[in-house]
């Protein structure tokens, strides 16, 4: 019987954790399907480029930071009641070895405003914050503008890495739809 009990509960665990793959491989085609995600070849003209970033790494984009863009697409740029008909994403990100609350001191609004004639989203005061109050071990700083009849917005995130040659990822996550002509 111990052996019967001891056999259920590792075919138990060993569902657990497939399920638990399963449904992060769910999550992520979900996020990919409900969005049109690109990745960048590089940082737009309109974003400045700050000292520090290298190359960026080949990989995708962890599930979290799809996450953060699905969130942001649907709060800011899909604020009204109806959704947008379309909108596009595109994301890159960078290797940085300096600290990632840098992003504060150099995406600042006069920056991004003289660079690209970026905005605070509404009701913002500053637009970087500490993302450990949001759940996010890192900074995260918020833009956005309208301009040729299409709304943007930018979000710049830097996550800490546990590696010592890479200190922190940079990622530029973008999105763009249709300006609400009523606004």
């Amino acid at each position: 019987m111990k052996n019967v009990v001891k056999a259920a509960s590792f075919i138990i665990l060993i569902l657990s954790v497939l399920s638990c793959g399963l449904a992060g491989k769910l999550l992520d085609k979900g996020l990919d399907k409900g969005l049109n995600t690109q990745r960048a070849s590089s940082l737009w003209d309109d974003v400045p480029r700050m000292d520090g970033l290298n190359d960026s790494p080949t990989e995708d984009l962890p599930v979290t930071i799809k996450l953060v863009l699905h969130t942001f697409v649907n709060v800011v740029l899909n604020s009204d009641k109806d959704q947008k008909k379309h909108v596009s994403t595109d994301w890159i990100f960078y290797n940085y070895k300096g600290n990632e609350t840098d992003i504060n001191n150099f995406y600042t609004p006069e920056k991004m405003k003289s660079s690209g004639n970026w905005s605070l989203p509404e009701d913002m005061k500053t637009p970087c914050m500490d993302g450990k109050d949001k759940g996010i071990p890192g900074d995260v700083c918020l833009y956005q503008k309208t301009e040729n009849g299409k709304q943007q917005g930018l979000i710049i995130i830097a996550l800490p890495t546990k590696e010592k040659d890479t200190p922190v990822f940079v990622y530029f996550l973008r999105a763009e739809t249709e300006a609400d002509p009523a606004k």
